[in-house]
């Protein structure tokens, strides 16, 4: 690490306001700093650097954030309702593991946010992801929206429309549907449901907050029953079954 005096009057710093992190988030960042040989010092809750060493600080503090979970800018947050924290993995789940070390320091961020949002549990071991594999199927549906730039942040700023709230409402259609046919391929209730869902669902227009990728899948798996249910041969109700289920896996974290 080079000699720095953060006091010297006549070096320029950059100053980090980072009063809503708590002593062991800030901890973790010092930690960071201390391993790239960033040069830095705390006022306070503020962290200082070199002006030079900016971009790098840039980076550390968004990595700390994605591997955390903080939330980088609370003010939108506090406009929307506080943002679901991240649920830790438990040590005992079998895991799948992710490694995206090649991914920037946004995207890191990204997957935490969307992970804690969609209530699956998560943990970071550097840069690597592990997730419970009972949940891999979601988790690398999201991954595929991140990296590809379709995402949709359901916590973005955004008044929601009154076309919103209507195709939100058909997204829970598809969800109810799906929870009584997976047990009951012929539930007259689940029927209702699928029914009115995919007399108004347009595959191409996906609902509020709601990735074009998440919503496409949800409305082949409701043809998969639709087909299944009407049959030439007769109802195939485990076929049925399987996709209703398959389909009430993916919303589950949606709904």
């Amino acid at each position: 690490m080079t000699d720095w005096n953060p006091n010297d009057p006549d070096a320029t710093r950059v100053h980090y306001d980072l009063s809503a992190w708590d002593f062991d988030q800030q901890a973790e960042l010092a930690a960071a700093m201390a391993d790239a040989e960033v040069p830095h010092a705390w006022d306070g809750n503020e962290l200082i650097v070199p002006e030079e060493m900016e971009l790098q600080a840039d980076d550390l503090i968004a990595r700390v954030e994605a591997a955390l979970g903080i939330v980088s800018d609370p003010g939108d947050a506090d406009d929307l309702g506080p943002r679901p924290a991240p649920i830790e993995l438990g040590a005992d789940e079998a895991t799948t593991e992710y490694d995206l070390a090649d991914w920037s320091a946004a995207e890191l961020d990204t997957v935490s946010i969307a992970l804690a949002d969609a209530r699956i549990p998560f943990r970071w071991e550097e840069q690597v992801l592990l997730v419970s594999t009972a949940d891999e199927d979601v988790v690398e549906t999201l991954l595929d929206d991140i990296e590809s730039g379709e995402y949709v942040d359901v916590g973005a700023a955004r008044v929601p429309t009154e076309a919103d709230e209507r195709s939100a409402e058909v997204l829970t259609e598809f969800f109810l549907a799906a929870e009584r046919l997976q047990r009951d391929p012929l539930d007259a209730d689940g029927i209702d449901h699928l029914r009115r869902a995919t007399d108004v669902a347009d595959p191409d227009v996906a609902p509020f907050g709601v990735t074009p990728k998440l919503w496409q899948r949800t409305c082949e798996l409701a043809e998969d029953i639709v087909d299944a249910l009407v049959d030439d041969e007769g109802p195939d109700l485990q076929g049925a079954m399987e996709s209703a289920s398959s389909l009430l896996e993916l919303l589950r974290p949606h709904v």
